[in-house]
């Protein structure tokens, strides 16, 4: 296992913090398991947010949650406000912002499936590739967030 990368990296330097962060999780599995997430009201609330199609109160709400956590669980949150986001986009109609922010939402979401802090990551992460794999169909019915199956005994 190698060293992961520090929690902070000098101003400005958070994009590339993240990329460094998301190629470590992504090499060693280390993701964490979610309590701290899983355990904020503004988890739940976002997710109720986002499903009601209220993405920019979504995304407001996630942001508030990333910036208390900690990596790298940090990169969870980081997918879920860029998805809110990206919805905001493709509901107001500007199909290129939406396109790239859900692009790299499912690039951070990609190490959390197939759950992560009690939520369906495969579930969403599947209905947000369909969706963008739909260019005629980018519009409503968007993707939802679900909560995560009961482990099969």
């Amino acid at each position: 296992m190698t060293q992961p990368p520090p929690q902070r990296g000098a101003p400005g330097e958070r994009p590339a913090l993240d990329r460094r962060w998301l190629a470590h999780v992504s090499r060693e599995g280390a993701v964490g398991d979610g309590a701290v997430v899983r355990a904020s009201a503004d988890l739940v609330r976002g997710v109720d947010e986002f499903n009601h199609s209220d993405f920019f109160a979504s995304h407001e709400t996630w942001e508030a949650l990333w910036r208390r956590v900690a990596y790298p669980e940090r990169l969870f949150c980081l997918a879920l406000t860029k998805l809110g986001a990206g919805f905001e986009h493709a509901r107001r109609a500007n199909p290129r912002g939406a396109a790239k922010l859900l692009t790299d939402a499912l690039a951070y979401l990609a190490p959390f499936k197939p759950a992560f802090a009690g939520l369906d990551v495969q579930a969403l992460h599947d209905g947000v590739s369909a969706w963008l794999e739909a260019p005629d169909a980018r519009k409503p019915p968007y993707p939802t967030i679900r909560p995560a199956p009961a482990p099969t005994r």
